[in-house]
């Protein structure tokens, strides 16, 4: 490996400090790292109550009592940094908090405040202030001061970098960084720039989150991204969601060549690092987008200059999520095995399974990990891991450790970190290992200043106590050099300062000695400017802090909002409903709708919505939803499925769904799903592999069309499910003709679902039923399908290939959060694998076909399929077979934007014949809701 870490854009970490749950430096934090300890733990009952956590819904199924919560988060010394009394109350434990790591990390790297050392930029995220909302507004003394001054300055996200510039007199740019969970290592990103293009000569960079009340758990929701069971899990087959963390990482930066010229420290070297966005190429605002991701990826190692296969460790983004995992880890191997590497063997791991989601605070603490690891030549266990996920194992190039790996023989070259916000703001950084200091031999007999300096006479003698205990130990003990050079050009000159002149330890020793029994010592004049040739900057323990409790609590007795003058909700004014009594012919359909219809303008933040309003038309998405479930469930103590409420559009379907609920009524699903109304014939189109039929709602949304649509979803568990392609076609048909008794009937479906739609054809046709034009989706000819089975091992190393075409190109979220959706993935193809048709279609087939037909080679590779020419269609029907090109590939042709206008508007093409059928008034109305 070529050696080039002093090239131009080398940026050395030479600092780092940090608050983190179960530690309270970074040295604590490495420890347990290496211990594999988890700071996850369980709330107990006090502390729940100090929350302010009713004993009834701490108790309730679903609730969640753990957290990762910060110790002493409400300490600070507002002496030492010039804060009032009343200031420090008001101020956000996130400011104080941050503000204190900031001159911790300064004095580990040897930079002393001020404007002596150049210009000094701060760079900084942070979570938003739940202590305002939570205690600071809640308070009477309080509740009517949000627009004061105090309030602001103390809890405005606007002011956390700006105070810590104006505390440590720093002179570079001040910038508040928001990106969510990516908050912290985008500060880092745009620290490095500033310090490439010679803008500061140093930079502080990181973020914090706290969230208050710390202790207050949470409630489970399904389909939600916390986990069920309070333990983050990444890579592992029982990931199931992440938990909530809370704590700060600051590091220092500065150009490589000028941190070796200076003697610092260099923990290790950023080489190359990159942000990006994933803009609108994914499901949602809040899902993870793939494409972005490798983009990133891939931008971070080419400015790197680094040879791929020497990256040995990546610490991923990785939540523990089913979602965001599978998907992360398919975008890392697919970039960096286009660069060609990583190494063989390379480590991941993920540090939330030990912290939870410290959210702003995420990536700079990912960073200091990754940072250590290469500067301890030592990669932690990751704890939380038994069983590998089976979206990651088999092809992919990583392994997850579970002991220590500790790097002798063979050293760790360079490591990479990840960090993706929610909303779509991706970072992925490159490190290499620090280079080797290049130090001036020491004379051993010159005589060095050793300089303290402290705010008053008090911290001096702590001071100078701390160091004494620090150099007990000649074996790890600096030499007197390093040690007069770091106090010297690394510390703040300060109020009380002494100086003793020494030419060895022990000297040293005696004169700390002599300072602690003689109160009043403190004297001595230090030099102008370091005598002789630099040191090397070693640790040192910092200036003593005297932390005090500094804290606002809340009245509880106030309501949340804590201000009487609060603008009134939209349902201000509505009369709250009475509760709803449970049991058959108790259930007032009315009193359940009024309460769904609170529910709904509470969540969505309208007044008067109707009875028949849309609840995705008035802007409900998929998360929101998972509120709504939550919310519905917990206002009617019923058991309504999230998958359940997915089908309910309206309030009126909600309600109606609730009431036979409340009167013990089943609500068994007839897996017939209504995806638009409308008279005449319905078209019934048939679910893709996955089972479920989210991918539709996008075309629903941009087709003129008025053909009313329903969609087929899986029959549940694929044990009790046909074993048939056959079986499954002639299931389906039973649910129709319960609905539609009679022909002509429309049929069509989406890739795997095409093929089903069509065995329905022919099943209807052989019962003498008639059976208007096909309409599939880039489904393949069943030709594609012939050849031998995979087995279950196969499918699984062949799985994440498909998974990442289907994440990159268009992820159904919803159904990734299927429980089983893997096995019912593999069951489809199983199917489509034992099946070929045994006659022709009588009628037409219309083809929607992807325009770009080779971006899933690999895949059709792996999956054993035959890449034959979908327009073999045409020997499988009597009639016509008309195809229609559409944007994208096989995945992304459902993609948000213009391949979804465009497949819109090529199905209404399609079903024009249905339209102008049914606008005659040859179709009847059967397509109710569920």
């Amino acid at each position: 490996m070529t050696d080039n870490r002093t090239s131009p854009g080398a940026i050395a970490i030479v600092g780092m400090a940090g608050r983190f749950p179960g530690a309270r430096d970074t040295t604590e934090l490495w420890q347990r790292l290496l211990e594999g300890k988890e700071s996850v733990r369980r709330f107990e009952d006090h502390e729940l109550q100090a929350a302010g956590v009713p004993a009834e819904r701490a108790d309730a199924d679903g609730y969640v009592r753990r957290g990762a919560d910060l110790a002493d988060a409400d300490l600070f010394d507002a002496r030492f940094f010039d804060v009032t009394q009343r200031d420090a109350k008001l101020m956000d434990p996130q400011q104080r908090i941050f503000l204190t790591c900031a001159w911790r990390a300064m004095e580990d790297a040897g930079l002393a405040p001020g404007p002596g050392q150049g210009p000094v930029g701060v760079f900084a995220g942070t979570s938003m202030s739940t202590y305002l909302l939570s205690n600071v507004l809640r308070c009477a003394e309080f509740a009517d001061a949000a627009l004061t001054y105090p309030v602001l300055l103390g809890n405005d996200k606007d002011f956390l970098a700006t105070r810590v510039s104006y505390k440590l007199n720093l002179r570079g740019p001040a910038l508040s960084v928001q990106s969510a969970c990516s908050s912290s290592l985008t500060a880092v990103h745009l620290a490095c720039a500033a310090l490439e293009r010679g803008e500061i000569t140093a930079a502080l960079a990181g973020g914090v989150s706290i969230t208050v009340p710390q202790t207050s758990g949470y409630r489970y929701q399904q389909g939600g991204i916390m986990s069920p069971d309070g333990h983050c899990r990444p890579f592992d087959a029982d990931a199931a969601g992440t938990v909530k963390g809370n704590g700060c990482g600051v590091v220092v930066l500065k150009r490589l060549e000028d941190a070796l010229a200076d003697g610092d420290r260099v923990y290790a070297v950023i080489r190359g690092i990159a942000v990006n966005n994933d803009g609108s190429e994914k499901i949602g605002f809040t899902a993870p987008g793939p494409a972005g991701q490798q983009e990133v990826i891939r931008a971070a190692l080419e400015s790197s200059g680094l040879d791929a296969r020497d990256i040995g460790y990546v610490e991923a983004h990785g939540t523990g999520t089913a979602v965001g995992d599978p998907l992360e880890l398919m975008s890392l191997t697919r970039a960096y095995r286009a660069a060609g590497g990583p190494a063989p063997d390379c480590r991941i791991g993920s540090v939330k399974a030990n912290l939870g989601h410290l959210d702003a605070a995420a990536g700079v603490t990912g960073l200091i990990k990754t940072a250590l690891v290469l500067h301890h030549q030592t990669v932690p266990p990751q704890i939380n891991f038994d069983r590998p996920s089976p979206h990651a194992v088999g092809t992919l190039p990583f392994t997850v450790p579970t002991e220590p790996t500790r790097y002798q023989d063979a050293p760790l070259a360079a490591a990479a970190v990840s960090s993706f916000g929610l909303g779509g703001t991706n970072v992925h950084c490159v490190l290499q290992a620090a280079p080797a200091p290049t130090v001036p031999a020491d004379d051993p007999g010159a005589a060095h200043p050793v300089v303290l300096s402290a705010r008053d006479a008090d911290a001096l003698r702590t001071t100078a106590t701390e160091l004494l205990h620090h150099l007990a130990d000649d074996t790890t003990a600096p030499s007197v050099r390093d040690l007069a050079y770091t106090l010297f050009t690394g510390r703040a000159r300060m109020a009380v300062t002494h100086v003793l002149n020494a030419t060895t330890l022990e000297e040293v020793r005696a004169g700390l000695r002599k300072l602690l029994s003689e109160p009043g010592l403190a004297q001595g004049q230090a030099p102008a400017a370091w005598p002789g040739s630099p040191g090397r900057k070693v640790s040192l323990p910092g200036h003593p802090l005297n932390e005090q409790s500094h804290w606002i609590q809340p009245d509880l007795r106030l309501p949340e909002t804590g201000r009487d003058s609060a603008p009134p909700s939209p349902t201000a004014g509505r009369p709250a409903p009475a509760p709803v009594p449970r049991g058959a012919g108790r259930v007032d359909p009315a009193q359940v709708l009024t309460r769904v219809l609170a529910v709904l303008e509470q969540h969505l933040d309208l007044p008067d919505i109707a009875p028949d309003d849309d609840f995705y038309d008035l802007g409900g998405d998929s998360m929101l939803a998972v509120e709504v479930t939550t919310c519905l469930c917990e206002e009617f103590d019923v058991d309504l499925g999230y998958d359940e409420f997915t089908e309910l559009h309206t309030p009126e379907q909600m309600a109606k769904r609730l009431c036979a609920l409340l009167a013990g009524e089943s609500t068994a699903s007839d897996g017939l799903v209504t995806l638009r109304e409308g008279t005449g014939r319905p078209l019934h189109l048939v679910h893709p592999a996955g089972g479920t039929n989210f991918i539709y709602t996008g075309l629903v949304a941009h087709s003129q069309s008025a053909v009313p649509l329903t969609a087929l979803s899986f029959p549940g568990d694929v044990s009790t499910a046909p074993t048939s392609l056959r079986g499954l076609a002639a299931l389906y048909l039973e649910r129709i003709r319960r609905r539609q008794p009679e022909g002509p009937y429309r049929l069509g479906g989406y890739s795997f679902g095409g093929n089903v739609a069509y065995e329905m054809a022919l099943q209807l046709q052989a019962a003498g039923e008639e059976v208007e034009t096909l309409v599939l989706f880039d489904s393949y000819p069943p030709e594609t399908y012939v050849g031998r089975h995979l087995s279950d091992d196969e499918f699984a190393d062949a799985f994440p290939l498909l998974l990442d075409a289907v994440g990159e190109d268009g992820l159904d979220a919803r159904e990734l959060r299927e429980k089983g959706f893997y096995q019912i993935w593999k069951h489809n193809y199983d199917l489509l694998k034992g099946h070929y048709p045994d006659q022709r279609f009588r009628g037409d087939l219309v083809l929607l076909r992807a325009e770009e037909g080779d971006s899933t080679v690999r895949l059709d590779t792996a999956l054993r399929m035959n890449l034959v020419d979908k327009s073999l269609w045409e020997e499988h029907v009597t009639g016509r077979l008309t195809v229609r090109k559409v944007l994208g590939d096989h995945f992304s042709m459902f993609a948000d934007g213009e391949p979804i206008a465009a497949l819109a508007a090529a199905f209404d093409e399609a079903v024009a014949d249905f339209d102008r059928a049914d606008a005659h008034g040859t179709g009847q109305q059967v397509n109710r809701p569920c």
